[in-house]
């Protein structure tokens, strides 16, 4: 017996604790084991190893204690960021995973896939990816793709009874099915198919980073060589310049790089989730902030996709719903019995809701001479053709059916035997309606006796008679004004697409505040060749009556003009221009699996200001990465000045493997942390898109950071070569140069907030995690001057006021030199970063 409500909870919660999930065996999870495994096998960590080695060589046991305690450190920061990111994705796997409508407890959910459960009551719609092998126990034009299974491409037909299995694509109709294997008792299980992980696409930027370090491994590794060589031959110190090469490849080694990406990618993944967007593909981050062209579907995008029946319009009379208390005429009442034929039993559309809901408000004062009679076949929308019918078989007589058919008044007004003068008194009602913002479907219907076991091949095989319009409002959601204000200070043109007519479609885009002076309708666009259609595209704003596969030609001729397109689709057929657009978005309550599939970001609610938030989102991302790895870049000049300057000098080495390794302490986590948790800027969303093909590692972009640390180097290394000049000893010109170095570190780390305000203005914007690294990094410093064991193991000594003052003066020159350097860029005209 089928429970039409569906499992209860209780009963779900008992069949997964016998079943367990609906999902694959995924790759193996890292252990704790094997994640400490990869950290330890990473250049920088070999290179400590190593310096560890020779200070156990030289007798150093304690050096080599502090560097081993220094590096566990180290390898706890490491696996906590990694961690963190896991977290990050393990948050997003309910959501990225498939989707599915079932019943339970007699209400209609979208779950996730792995969720449902043997004995599921599933609801089964045009374009749903079938979550769980499945029996049929109610459907309509059932046609299911298996060639995921079988590598057949023709469609499948399915009947009541029949069994339909995990994997395959509802391509037309509607179903009901009860679940009878989950997981790998699914055919899909059977024969081995696994989950994968989220796709890691490697973009153009992880490109870019990983030519960048090995240039930067290869150049550091001949620079090492050559010190180790010097201080061999000249000083006859072997040990000594195995040291100084190890400390000046740290130096020049950026691994920080890898660290950066994966830890901004992960959280960025995150992040844009909390603005109800999913993120299919981490590298389409970067082209968030690239774009200039927003195409975006009307209806539950804009519109807050609650549709209501506002008008009825019969051969004789407009009937406004909205301003009418009386009852339906029968002519009314035969238009709207009518468009609930044309519509599924149990909808899931809003229009078809709208009318079902419509009818038994007025039901109770009219006899309803249709509740008995039995849906026996339907022809679904075509994308040729914008209309659906169903046909309906009589109780009294099985051969005889009645046809009702809705769908675009231009299609439905096709099929009727309509005169001249009837046309235009139907024009002339739907130019009043829709001025009025109402969306419309025409409504026609026809008689059919069945003589044979086929059907009729076309909907257009009936004999239709005019029955009328019915027309519905769809409001605009209250925040689209302001998102599209957002878009077009930022420099993004809101374009709008629909399926509505012109007038409808006018209204709603002066409303949303989208240009609306000129429109193409989809007869324009066939018309055209592309040079036509891509000219027309550059001041057109507003499309209507646009099929599906129409906006792939609208995609192509913007991207001809190039323009970076966002492009916002729900349904089968538009996945071509989603998958063609540089940034795909579909509907996560009203798209097929289909859509998902083919896009690279996923709306979970539907609502165009998420889109607006997310390209907020990408635009901080892509620019607190920048931040991050120009800090990395600028830090990285002093400190590798400081190994290898004094060598060229004849003094004794500033820096040591220990002393490094107390600095990128303080390197990973600021750029993992606190420039990923920046805000953003206040004029993220007033300036243009960045340019796609700009790249992070452009002379114009890098400039900046390689004076900074030039800067900054020139300022440590000449305060220690002065100090030794001037009689000092080489522990107190170690300990003031480095302190002048650490301080130089967390100044710029603060400048690096921002690329264009002035320190000031950076430190009114709160960084939780500034503080925290800020506040750490100095309590660190002052426990290796004032703990002895530490302080002889860094070489340092006490330093008096004379000290102070110069590690504060040094930091008061790398303040000036780095908010000067800022000044002069935002002074010169620069490209875009």
């Amino acid at each position: 017996m089928v429970k039409r409500n569906g499992l209860t909870s209780s009963e779900v919660k008992k069949q997964q604790k016998i079943h367990g999930l609906n999902e694959m065996p995924i790759g193996d999870r890292h252990t704790f084991l094997h994640s400490l495994f990869n950290v330890l096998t990473e250049p920088m960590f070999g290179l400590l190893l190593v310096a560890g080695a020779i200070y156990l060589i030289i007798g150093s046991f304690e050096d080599a204690l502090i560097l081993l305690g220094f590096i566990a450190i180290s390898i706890a920061i490491t696996l906590y960021q990694q961690r963190k990111s896991e977290k990050a994705i393990d948050a997003l796997k309910d959501l990225s995973s498939p989707r599915a409508l079932v019943i339970r407890d007699g209400i209609k959910q979208r779950i996730a896939g792995k969720e449902v459960a043997l004995g599921d009551l599933l609801a089964l719609e045009e374009g749903s990816r079938i979550p769980a092998d499945a029996l049929l126990i109610e459907c309509h034009d059932f046609l299911v793709d298996e060639s995921m299974l079988t590598g057949e491409s023709e469609p499948v037909d399915k009947s009541n009874n029949e069994l339909i299995y995990s994997g395959c694509l509802v391509i037309r109709g509607t179903g009901m099915a009860i679940v009878q294997a989950i997981g790998l008792k699914t055919e899909l299980g059977k024969i081995g198919t696994s989950l994968g992980e989220i796709e890691g696409l490697e973009s153009p930027l992880q490109q870019d980073i990983a030519v960048l370090i090995k240039r930067f491994a290869v150049y550091g590794l001949a620079l090492s060589f050559i010190v180790f060589l010097i201080y061999g031959i000249a000083y006859q110190n072997w040990l000594q310049g195995a040291l100084s090469g190890i400390s000046l490849t740290m130096a020049l080694l950026p691994e920080e790089f890898t660290v950066i990406l994966t830890v901004f990618m992960a959280l960025g993944v995150w992040r844009i989730s909390r603005q109800q967007v999913l993120t299919r593909h981490a590298p389409v981050i970067e082209t968030l902030g690239s774009i200039n062209t927003l195409c975006v579907d009307k209806t539950g995008t804009l519109t807050l996709n609650k549709m209501s029946l506002q008008g009825l319009a019969t051969k004789s009379e407009i009937l406004n719903l909205a301003n009418n208390s009386k009852n339906l005429s029968s002519d009314q009442f035969e238009l709207l019995t009518y468009a609930v034929l044309a519509s599924e039993i149990e909808p899931f559309d809003p229009m078809e809701k709208a009318f079902h809901e419509g009818l038994s408000l007025y039901r109770k004062n009219h006899a309803d001479n249709y509740q008995n009679f039995h849906l026996a076949h339907e022809y679904s929308l075509d994308p040729e053709f914008p209309a659906m019918a169903h046909l309906w078989s009589s109780p009294e007589n099985s051969e005889d059916h009645l046809v009702a058919i809705k769908g675009s008044p231009e299609a439905v007004m096709s099929l009727c035997r309509l005169t001249d003068s009837q046309t235009l008194d139907i024009e002339k009602q739907i130019a009043t309606m829709a001025s009025e913002g109402m969306r419309l479907l025409g409504v026609a219907k026809a008689s059919y006796r069945k003589q044979s076991a086929l059907w009729p091949d076309s909907i257009k095989s009936f004999d239709y008679e005019w029955l009328g319009l019915v027309g519905l409002k769809d409001p605009l959601r209250p925040e689209v004004p302001a998102a599209v204000k957002q878009c077009q200070d930022a420099g993004i043109r809101v374009i709008m697409i629909t399926g509505d007519h012109a007038v409808t479609a006018q209204a709603i885009a002066k409303q949303a505040g989208i240009n609306a002076e000129r429109h193409l309708s989809g007869k324009d666009i066939d018309g055209m060749n592309s040079d036509q259609l891509t000219k027309a595209v550059r001041d057109t704003s507003v499309f209507v009556r646009i099929k599906p596969e129409q906006k792939l030609k609208l995609v192509q001729a913007l991207q001809a003009n190039k323009e970076i397109v966002a492009m916002t689709g729900d349904g089968i057929n538009d996945a071509p221009a989603l998958k063609a657009a540089h940034v795909g978005i579909a509907m996560g309550q009203r798209g097929t699996d289909v859509a998902r599939e083919a896009s690279s970001l996923v709306l979970l609610n539907d609502d165009f200001s998420s889109i607006v938030n997310a390209i907020r989102q990408g635009r901080q991302i892509y620019d607190n990465l920048h931040k991050a790895i120009i800090y990395v870049i600028a830090v990285h000049i002093p400190i590798a000045g400081a190994v290898f300057i004094p060598l060229l000098f004849g003094a004794p080495p500033m820096l040591s493997p220990i002393h490094i390794l107390f600095l990128e302490m303080i390197i990973d986590p600021t750029c993992a942390i606190v420039f990923e948790m920046e805000p953003p800027e206040q004029n993220i969303m007033l300036r243009p898109p960045r340019d796609l093909n700009q790249k992070i590692f452009s002379a114009s972009n890098v400039s900046m950071a390689i004076i900074q640390g030039f800067g900054l180097m020139v300022i440590v290394t000449g305060l220690y070569l002065s100090l030794l000049h001037l009689e000092y000893s080489q522990n107190f010109a170690t300990t003031i140069s480095f302190g002048s170095l650490v301080l130089g570190n967390l100044l710029l780390i603060i400048v690096s907030r921002s690329r264009h305000e002035h320190i000031l203005n950076i430190l009114k914007r709160s960084n939780p995690s500034q503080k925290w690294i800020i506040g750490i990094a100095i309590f660190s410093f002052m426990a290796l001057l004032f703990i002895p064991f530490l302080r002889e193991r860094f070489d340092f000594s006490m330093i008096g006021t004379t000290g102070v003052v110069l590690i504060l003066t040094s930091g008061l020159m790398s303040l000036f030199w780095c908010e000067l350097t800022k000044f002069v860029f935002k002074v010169i005209p620069q490209k875009s970063a």
